[in-house]
């Protein structure tokens, strides 16, 4: 059986790792200035204060940032949802490597071993699904 390339285009940019790590800070508190995500970034492992300032930049221009300026501070925002970078990791993996089949994806996916809790989870979802797609009004 043919499988269809299934998966979306994403318009979110891939964040790298670093960016991506911005991210989460800013997603976690909803907005922050770069002094806030440069001591909770720190937490994890150290980086220069203008290091974190620089990539809130680069990402501002990359569209995973809004700014706002209240006086004479700057709140760095999410432009983009979790999801959406989620979606847009997934998307590229599966273009990359799986011709852009779902499918495929969900296969290689099945096919490390998952644990029984994760299978009855992953079929929890699919009923879910499956009711969504049934119903008269899905």
């Amino acid at each position: 059986m043919k499988r269809l390339h299934t998966f979306p285009d994403s318009e979110v940019p891939l964040p790298t790792e670093a960016e991506l790590e911005i991210l989460k800070v800013i997603w976690e508190q909803g907005r922050s200035t770069v002094g806030s995500a440069h001591f909770d970034l720190n937490e994890q492992r150290t980086r220069g204060y203008t290091t974190v300032l620089k990539l809130m930049q680069v990402m501002l221009a990359k569209g995973l940032l809004t700014r706002v300026d209240s006086q004479r501070t700057h709140f760095y925002l999410p432009s983009v949802t979790e999801k959406q970078v989620r979606t847009a990791y997934v998307a590229e993996i599966t273009r990359k490597l799986f011709g852009g089949s779902l499918f495929g994806l969900a296969s290689f996916a099945l096919s490390l071993t998952p644990t029984d809790e994760e299978i009855d989870d992953i079929r929890a979802i699919l009923d879910t699904h499956d009711d969504t797609v049934s119903s008269p009004d899905g």
